[in-house]
């Protein structure tokens, strides 16, 4: 009836109009023949009209026995329907996750800076850093790629010969809250700060890495890279929020310091870490792992490794409070034992919008028996504490300058103070 009546108003105001612009004179006879004619034609368009609105009402009208269509249910907000974070051994997930919009996402990370005294032999250089790409190529709505390469410039030996580190290559299936599976190369769930943090620079507060967690290739002690298959996921749990990380494969045998023969075969290893996000103390984490395979200090020797870490980090708003405790114990039926026990404390506070000064304190007592006896386990792992501190200034949401002192104290050699500054990027 709308429609009808819009019309007519329509050719009302036409035919006035035309009434309107002949106001001032009087009409006569032939103007006003004209005029009847008009009315009547515009008198017949207005029925054929209403006979053409009738007809689709009677068209849009509901044939009896046919069912009114249903209204529309209001959609759920993106908040509502948004998934739990992904499990820490994912960071990729969590740091940069790929865009809604696109197929493939891509990151880099890359430092440079001033060393002074940073392995305790007085040296003082300039420093081009690790250069860490990172992308993912979306493959289906459950499958993503995903790989990370390091440009090592920091082990470069000679001009135009960098070190290529493939950090990590793996075939993403996400399933659900509950269950997802990393297939490839991937970064082992052994305690937190390995997995939290990518191989970049940029993205952690300090410039140094807690000692325990030096990568293998560096002559770290920690098993943190392997290939297989790591599965991850939610555990029903209610307000405690807990997930599972269980994971399968053949760990990286980089495990080297001086004085050791390096032996590159791949030993089978599995890891379980099992970590709580309380819902009601948001930025809280608390988790263990327990993670065992077959290492090989040397060529020809293979030693059971056993590794458990417990966490307890706090990282909301301003504040980030990283706590970790570690034992490592390898072990031969007739080479004997070792152990290792250490732990790590960083703090850090945020007291402007760039400023973000932060403290860390880290120790561990390394001892054996038999073939593995304390002064060669201690070889094997040679320093006992180590003391830091330093402050972020971030320039932009890119890019970060950073300053460092920080004094170790090994069992091989006198303690020395150490200095740095860094400038980190992203892009």
């Amino acid at each position: 009836m709308s429609l009808r009546l819009a019309c007519v108003f329509a050719l009302v105001f036409t035919a006035a109009g035309g009434g309107v612009a002949v106001a001032g004179e009087p009409p006569d006879d032939k103007d006003q023949g004209s005029q009847d004619q008009t009315i009547q034609k515009l008198l017949e368009r207005v029925q054929a009209l209403e006979r053409q609105v009738a007809a689709l009402e009677q068209a849009r009208a509901p044939q009896p026995g046919q069912a009114l269509p249903a209204e529309p249910q209001p959609t759920q907000s993106a908040i509502a329907i948004a998934p739990e974070p992904a499990p820490q051994q994912t960071p990729s997930d969590d740091a940069t996750p790929p865009d809604a919009g696109s197929r493939f996402n891509f990151h880099g990370y890359a430092d440079a800076g001033f060393l002074r005294n940073v392995d305790g032999t007085q040296t003082k250089k300039f420093d081009l850093g690790e250069i860490d790409l990172f992308g993912t190529e979306r493959l289906s709505p459950r499958l993503t790629a995903l790989m990370e390469l390091v440009f090592e410039t920091d082990d470069q030996q000679q001009v135009a010969r960098v070190p290529v580190n493939v950090e990590r290559l793996l075939l993403q299936y996400r399933g659900n809250d509950f269950f997802n599976v990393d297939i490839g190369s991937y970064r082992t769930a052994v305690g937190y700060y390995s997995t939290a943090y990518l191989r970049g620079a940029w993205l952690q507060t300090a410039i140094s890495r807690p000692k325990m967690f030096t990568f293998e290739d560096q002559g770290g002690f920690l098993p943190l890279h392997a290939v297989g298959v790591s599965i991850n996921g939610r555990i029903p749990s209610g307000d405690l929020n807990l997930h599972y990380v269980v994971e399968g494969g053949s760990s990286r045998n980089y495990g080297d310091t001086e004085g050791f023969l390096e032996d590159f075969s791949f030993n089978r290893a599995t890891n379980l870490a099992v970590y709580s996000q309380p819902r009601g103390a948001p930025g809280l984490e608390i988790g263990f792992s327990t993670y065992h395979d077959l290492f090989s200090p040397a060529a020809g020797i293979g030693l059971d490794r056993s590794v458990w870490m417990v966490h307890v980090v706090y990282v909301q708003g301003r504040v980030e409070f990283l706590n970790e405790g570690m034992r490592i114990g390898l072990s031969d039926g007739s080479l004997g034992s070792g152990t290792g026990l250490g732990f790590y404390s960083q703090i850090a506070y945020r007291i402007a919008s760039s400023w973000k000064p932060y403290a860390r304190v880290e120790y561990l007592n390394a001892y054996g028996t038999g073939a593995i006896n304390t002064a060669t386990a201690r070889q094997y792992v040679p320093w006992k504490t180590v003391y830091t501190g330093g402050v972020r200034y971030d320039l932009t949401d890119s890019v970060a300058l950073k300053f460092e002192l920080g004094q170790e104290s090994d069992y091989l050699r006198p303690s020395y103070i150490s200095a740095a500054v860094q400038l980190a990027f992203t892009f």
